[in-house]
C-alpha cells in the first residue's frame, strides 16, 4: 500500500513537471504551424543517443508520426524541443540545415549575380519575417505566463492548504524573542510582502530568508497583528542556524494545533509512545483534564496544553481526543521522566534579553553569568528554567559581571515577570527564563554529576563534554530513529559548538531508549593542561526530574485559501504569478551579484524532490509549485544566452536594427558558448543534487 502511494505521488508528480514542459513546446508548436513553418519533431524529453560501451540505449520512451510532424518522449527527461525545418539547436548542424533549406530560384539566370541562385523554403523558419520568428519562439514563454496563472487560479478556485503565519512561540534571543512578539500574533506583512492576511508561513520564512541571502545586516520589516492591532519591527536576522552562515531566520515558530500528524502521533521512546496508537492520527484534542480547550474561531492552539504540561511536569494529564468518525477517546499521558548522562549542565552566561521587558529595565545585560535565582545557588541550566516557570512573582537574580577595568563583581537586581512569550521548543540554541525576558546558554560544563552513576569515575563538576557518540544497538534502532533525530548523532558524533548546542543535545537524547551505550568525551576544567577524558556511560532515567514534552507529534495550524468567485481565483492566481517572477528576478540578481552561494542552486533531483514534497500535500498546492516551475522555466528561458530562447530573440533584434542576419558562423560559435555554459550550470546543479543526497 505504501508503495502504490508513492508511485501515485510521483506518476502526479512526472505529470506536473512534463505538463510544464509540453506546454511551453506547445506555444513553440502552435505558433510555429500557424505561420506555416513544417515542424518536423515535437519532443517532450531528449531523443539523444546514450551508449554504455556495447550497449544502446533506446532514444525514446515512445513515438509516432502524424502527418508530417514525429511525436515522442526522449529519454532523457530534462526539457523538450520542436524541430523546425531548417533549425537546428545543434550548432554542429548549422551548415546542414541551411544546405536543406535551399531551393533553386527558377528566375535566376546562370552567371548573373543580381538574381540569387536560391531561395529558401517557404515553408522554412528563415524564410518567414523578423516578427513572425519572434512570435514563434517568444510563444514558449507567453504560454509557461498564461498557465502559470491557470495552475494558480485552479489551485486557489479548488483551496489551497496553508500554514498561516502565526507566531506560535520564539526561539529565546533570537530578533522575534528579543523584540518581545507576542505568540498568537499573525504576521501580515514581512520585507516586500504588503498588508496580507493570508500571508503563508513559508512565504514569509522565504522572505527573511531572500532578504537575508541580499543583505545580511539589513534589518527586514516585519508586522504583526495581535487583537486587531498593527504593531511593525525592524528585525536584523540571525545566521546561527546555519552553521555554513548563509540562511538567516528571525527565531519564528508556527503556531501548533491540536491536531495529531497523519503518520506517526508520537516521538520514540517518549511518555506518548506508551499510550498512544495509530488509531489516534489526525485527532484533534478537545478536552484537556475534563475541561474544553479555549477555540480561536474554529481553530484550537496547541499554547494551553503546553503550559500545562510545563506547569505540571511531574504530573499526569487527561486528553480528550475527537476522532475521524466523531467519536471521542480519552488518554492519560503520564509525565516524562528526563534520561540524562548522569549529570547536569552549568547555566551559561545571558545571551540577550528583550527589548523593553522587566530584565532590561532593572539592568541585566548581555554576559551576565547568573550565579543566584530567588536565593537559590545550586543551579543547573534546565533546572533553572523550570524553577523560573514555576514563580510567578517579582525575584532577585544575582548576577557576575566583567566590569571596565576587567574585574569581575557581584550584582543584585529585582526583575518582575512579564508576559514575553509562551515556552518556546526546548531544542533551541538558548535557554530562557521566559517570565522574566531572559535568554541564557546552556553550558558544556558540568554543575554536577551523580556520584553513584558511570560517569563519576570520569567526570566531575566543572568538567565540560565536548563530544557525545552512540553505541547503536543495531542499523533497526537507527532505521526507527531517522527523521526524528539529526544525521549527525545517528552516523557520526556530536561535537558540541554554537551551533549543535547542549539544550539541542539534551532534547535529541530524550528520543534514545533508556539503557543506550554512548561514549562521552570530555576535558578537565577548562582543558588547559590539555587533558582528555574518554569514558562509556548508559543512558539513565533522573527519577526527580522531568521533560515536558511528553512526545506527542502535533500539527501546525491548517488554514484553506478558496476563491469565492472565478474572477477572484484568476485575480489571485495573476498576483501569485507576479508575485513568484519577482523572487525568480532578484534570485538571478543575487546570483550575478555574487549575494548569493552557486552551492544553493538546485537541479532535477531538486525539482522532483520539492514538488514530491508539494505533491504529498495534495493536487493544489502541487499547481502553485508548478506555476512557480513554469514562471521559472518562462524567465530562465528567456534570458539572452544563445541556445535559449532569450538568445534567438537577441540574434533576431539584431537582424531586424542591422537590415540582415547576423552572420551564421558567428551564431554557431555564440550557439556553441551558449550550449557549453547550459551543459557546465546543468552539470554543476547535478552535482549540488548529489551533495545534499550524501550530505
Amino acid at each position: 500500500m505504501v508503495l502504490l502511494t508513492k508511485v501515485g505521488l510521483w506518476a502526479k508528480v512526472a505529470i506536473g513537471i512534463g505538463l510544464v514542459i509540453f506546454v511551453h513546446e506547445l506555444g513553440h508548436f502552435v505558433a510555429a504551424k500557424s505561420c506555416g513553418v513544417k515542424c518536423e519533431k515535437f519532443y517532450v524529453g531528449f531523443d539523444v543517443p546514450i551508449n554504455i560501451g556495447p550497449i544502446k540505449l533506446p532514444r525514446t520512451l515512445g513515438k509516432f508520426t502524424w502527418g508530417e510532424t514525429e511525436y515522442g518522449l526522449g529519454i532523457i527527461p530534462l526539457g523538450g524541443y520542436v524541430k523546425m525545418l531548417g533549425q537546428d539547436d545543434d550548432p554542429r548542424k548549422a551548415a546542414e540545415e541551411n544546405e536543406r533549406i535551399r531551393v533553386s530560384n527558377e528566375d535566376a539566370t546562370p552567371g548573373d549575380e543580381t538574381v540569387p541562385q536560391y531561395t529558401l523554403d517557404p515553408r522554412s523558419f528563415q524564410a518567414k519575417s523578423v516578427l513572425q520568428r519572434m512570435f514563434i519562439i517568444s510563444a514558449g514563454v507567453i504560454v509557461n505566463v498564461i498557465t502559470a496563472v491557470m495552475f494558480a487560479a485552479a489551485a486557489f478556485w479548488y483551496g489551497v492548504p496553508y500554514t498561516p503565519a502565526i507566531v506560535g512561540s520564539t526561539q529565546p534571543g533570537d530578533p522575534a524573542w528579543l523584540a518581545g512578539i507576542q505568540p498568537g500574533s499573525q504576521v501580515v506583512s514581512v520585507g516586500t510582502i504588503e498588508n496580507n492576511d493570508q500571508l503563508q508561513f513559508r512565504d514569509m520564512r522565504s522572505e527573511i530568508l531572500e532578504q537575508g541571502l541580499n543583505d545580511k545586516t539589513k534589518p527586514v520589516a516585519f508586522t504583526v497583528r495581535k487583537d486587531g492591532e498593527d504593531t511593525s519591527y525592524q528585525l536584523i536576522p540571525t545566521l546561527r542556524y546555519d552553521p555554513k552562515k548563509t540562511a538567516v531566520a528571525i527565531g519564528v515558530v508556527p503556531q501548533m494545533s491540536t491536531t495529531l500528524a497523519p503518520d506517526i502521533v508520537s516521538y520514540p521512546n517518549s511518555a506518548a509512545a506508551e499510550v498512544v496508537d495509530g488509531s489516534l492520527k489526525s485527532a484533534q484534542v478537545i478536552e484537556m483534564n475534563g475541561k474544553a480547550l479555549p477555540k480561536n474561531g474554529d481553530e484550537i492552539y496547541l499554547t494551553p496544553i503546553v503550559e500545562e504540561m510545563r506547569l505540571k511536569e511531574s504530573e499526569p494529564i487527561e486528553l480528550t481526543f475527537l476522532l475521524a468518525d466523531d467519536s471521542q477517546k480519552k488518554i492519560t499521558l503520564p509525565p516524562q521522566n528526563l534520561k540524562s548522562l548522569g549529570g547536569t549542565f552549568a547555566v551559561g552566561p545571558i545571551t540577550g534579553v528583550v527589548q523593553g521587558g522587566n530584565a532590561e529595565k532593572a539592568g541585566l545585560k548581555v554576559g551576565d553569568q547568573i550565579v543566584k535565582f530567588d536565593g537559590k545557588d545550586q543551579l543547573s541550566a534546565f533546572a533553572l528554567r523550570e524553577l523560573a516557570y514555576q514563580t510567578d512573582s517579582a525575584v532577585e537574580i544575582v548576577v557576575q559581571r566583567t566590569n571596565d577595568d576587567g574585574e569581575s563583581e557581584e550584582l543584585t537586581f529585582t526583575v518582575a515577570p512579564d508576559a514575553v512569550s509562551s515556552l518556546p521548543e526546548a531544542s533551541g540554541i538558548d535557554l530562557a527564563l521566559d517570565r522574566y525576558g531572559i535568554a541564557y546558554s546552556a553550558s558544556n560544563h558540568l554543575a554536577s554529576v551523580d556520584a553513584a552513576g558511570p560517569l563519576a569515575a570520569a567526570f566531575e563538576p566543572g568538567d565540560q563534554i565536548t563530544r557525545v557518540t552512540v553505541s547503536w544497538a543495531d542499523d533497526e534502532q537507527k532505521k526507527e530513529l531517522s527523521g526524528f533525530i539529526p544525521q549527525k548523532l545517528l552516523s557520526d558524533s556530536w561535537d558540541v559548538d554554537d551551533f549543535y548546542t547542549i539544550p539541542m543535545l539534551v532534547a535529541n537524547l530524550q528520543m534514545l531508549p533508556v539503557g543506550t551505550e554512548i561514549r562521552v568525551l570530555g576535558a578537565k576544567g577548562d582543558a588547559a593542561d590539555g587533558k582528555v577524558i574518554d569514558t562509556v556511560v548508559k543512558l539513565k532515567v533522573e527519577s526527580d526530574q522531568f521533560w515536558a514534552e511528553r512526545g506527542l507529534r502535533f500539527e501546525t495550524v491548517k488554514r484553506i485559501h478558496r476563491a469565492d468567485s472565478l474572477a477572484a481565483a484568476v485575480s489571485l492566481g495573476y498576483n501569485e504569478a507576479v508575485h513568484r517572477g519577482k523572487g525568480v528576478l532578484r534570485f538571478l540578481k543575487m546570483l550575478v551579484t555574487g549575494r548569493l552561494k552557486a552551492d544553493l542552486l538546485g537541479g532535477p533531483v531538486a525539482i522532483f524532490t520539492i514538488a514530491g514534497s508539494h505533491a504529498a500535500e495534495g493536487i493544489p498546492r502541487l499547481l502553485m509549485f508548478l506555476t512557480f516551475l513554469s514562471i521559472n522555466l518562462a524567465i530562465l528561458n528567456f534570458l539572452p544566452i544563445p541556445a535559449l530562447d532569450g538568445g534567438h530573440m537577441v540574434f533576431l533584434i539584431a537582424e531586424a536594427v542591422l537590415g540582415r542576419p547576423v552572420d551564421e558562423e558567428w551564431q554557431a560559435r555564440l550557439t556553441m558558448v551558449g550550449v557549453l555554459m547550459l551543459l557546465g550550470l546543468m552539470a554543476f546543479a547535478f552535482y549540488n543534487d548529489i551533495a545534499r543526497l550524501v550530505g
